[in-house]
């Protein structure tokens, strides 16, 4: 993901306040939090947002997952039934999830490890019998927790709904899981620009946005016209914001972190691409995928024609750039490598769907 995920907003919440709120709605009263990577801002979150909570630290949390599982089994109070172990990304999973699983590992007297599925696939939070605490804190086998489950007799729970077993691993997950809590997944333009005032952008990053956004819409409204699918709402807010960390180094990156960490991931893979499309077009063109030009695109190639408010060639920005660049070869080789990407798409608007941007 490159941000982390625990903090990464769920609705009006992060995700792991979602997950330990779902806990409290099932009637679960003791939940520990095993901190390690950004201990301080994740505990100073759980004083203000939920004092009831526990957290653990792990210090060698950078050994990996299991020893951060370790460290909270540790802290449990002796004489439990049962524990579930959720990670705080795993944050879709509904009251309903731990109620059931807990309905049936007291009715099989907590002898199995009891895990939810969707569709026969196992998903979290597992619910694990008590006695099985030593043996956990002792095992030293292969693939840490994944590993030592697969010894212990379990019961699977069939769920209704799919939240079981979605994660924010990567950004794409982030999109489907905040797609099936049905929160958006970028922002509105009167969000962009509320976006602009929280990070004191520049006025000429925002101008610049706005003239992108235009163009691209032209250009989408026009492939509209000619059959594809475009999510206009979802470029625009691309376009606009594409740019807001534009005053760092890897402005791309950074403005895809801003935006994860903003909640909206579908956004912020959008601006992490606009700098390179030509990854992308091979991508789909091994695939066989289809459209070859969509959102990405049409962003990348209206970025590169917008110059000081109106639009200009590729030929002209190809001389402007050789002569910004005449003492780094580097970056006139990457200057180049885009706008030979920008001429790509500029030939396939022409040849696939009859679209000349000059004329817009």
């Amino acid at each position: 993901m490159g941000v982390f995920k625990p903090l990464l907003p769920a609705g009006e919440q992060p995700a792991v306040l979602r997950c330990i709120n779902t806990a409290y709605a099932a009637g679960i009263g003791r939940i520990i939090v095993v901190t390690g990577h950004f201990r301080a801002e994740i505990e100073s979150v759980l004083r203000l947002e939920a004092p009831e909570v526990c957290p653990v630290y792990n210090s060698g949390y950078r050994q990996g997952m299991f020893s951060s599982v370790c460290t909270g089994v540790s802290a449990l109070p002796s004489g439990q039934d049962g524990f579930f172990l959720l990670p705080a990304d795993c944050c879709a999973i509904s009251p309903d999830t731990f109620t059931k699983l807990i309905e049936s590992f007291s009715k099989n007297n907590g002898s199995y490890v009891t895990r939810p599925t969707y569709k026969s696939r196992r998903g979290h939070p597992p619910l694990i019998p008590g006695r099985y605490i030593d043996p956990l804190l002792s095992y030293k086998g292969e693939n840490g927790m994944k590993g030592f489950l697969s010894q212990l007799p379990a019961r699977d729970v069939e769920m209704e709904t799919g939240g079981t077993l979605l994660d924010m691993d990567t950004p794409e997950d982030y999109v489907e899981l905040l797609s099936y809590l049905r929160l958006p997944v970028y922002p509105t333009p009167a969000q962009c620009a509320e976006l602009f005032a929280k990070y004191a952008t520049p006025p000429e990053i925002v101008e610049h946005g706005k003239h992108v956004a235009a163009l691209a819409l032209k250009i989408a409204r026009l492939l509209e016209a000619c059959g594809e699918e475009l999510d206009l709402t979802l470029l625009e807010s691309a376009c606009l914001l594409h740019d807001i960390s534009r005053t760092g180094a890897d402005h791309a990156r950074k403005g895809m972190e801003l935006l994860l960490r903003e909640g909206y991931p579908k956004a912020a893979m959008l601006v992490s691409s606009h700098m390179d499309a030509s990854a992308r077009q091979g991508d789909k063109a091994r695939q066989g995928s289809a459209p070859l030009l969509a959102e990405a695109e049409i962003l990348f190639l209206a970025d590169k024609l917008c110059r000081r408010s109106k639009i200009v060639a590729l030929e002209d920005t190809a001389k402007e750039m050789q002569r910004r660049f005449a003492h780094d070869k580097e970056a006139q080789k990457a200057a180049k490598a885009r706008l030979l990407t920008a001429q790509a798409i500029l030939d396939m608007l022409k040849e696939q769907h009859g679209i000349e941007v000059k004329h817009l």
